[in-house]
């Protein structure tokens, strides 16, 4: 009992607030899917683009208030496949969601 006072935080799970790797195939879960789609029809509304969403590639979480999405999504742009990470704010009680970054993958 005495060694569990002496544990560091990190000896004890990820730090609250720090962007996690999703749980494998979370890249296949139908409501990342959705948020992924989601992100790509904003990017192109706003940037007047024509991005076509392929599949979701990997999946990182924050929670932060809500849960902030951090995705890669392979998408299809003028029939060349391009890999773009995306960031999504989402506060699934209130029915919230906004895109908040859209950029191509370095």
């Amino acid at each position: 009992m005495a060694e569990a006072a002496h544990d560091s935080p990190r000896q004890r799970g990820p730090l609250v607030g720090g962007i996690q790797d999703a749980p494998a195939g979370r890249e296949n879960d139908l409501v990342a899917i959705e948020l992924a789609r989601f992100a790509v029809a904003e990017h192109n509304t706003k940037a007047n683009a024509l991005l076509e969403f392929e599949r979701l590639v990997k999946v990182r979480l924050q929670v932060v208030a809500g849960c902030m999405h951090y995705f890669t999504i392979e998408v299809n742009e003028g029939g060349a496949k391009k890999l773009y990470e995306a960031k999504v704010w989402e506060k699934a009680w209130e029915n919230f969601k906004q895109l908040q970054e859209f950029k191509p993958a370095a």
